[in-house]
């Protein structure tokens, strides 16, 4: 039995410094950004995060990539 594992979706979450709390501490925002191309390679995924990251005013902390895929067994 042998299982492939088949690409269905993709998020991308860009978490950013946006200040600090009330106690001092990093205050942090997370933007995503949903329906990426699945087959995207992970290094344009990081370019394309970077390049989204340089138009915030705040500093880039965290690129996340979130796969979704189905197991299918042929």
């Amino acid at each position: 039995m042998a299982v492939n594992k088949v690409p269905q979706s993709a998020v991308m979450s860009i978490k950013v410094q946006a200040g600090l709390t009330s106690a001092g501490g990093p205050a942090f925002k997370t933007l995503r950004f949903s329906n990426v191309k699945p087959g995207a390679t992970d290094a344009d995924f990081y370019e394309i995060a970077n390049a989204i990251a340089g138009l915030q005013s705040y500093p880039l902390t965290l690129i996340e990539r979130i796969d979704t895929a189905n197991l299918v067994n042929v």
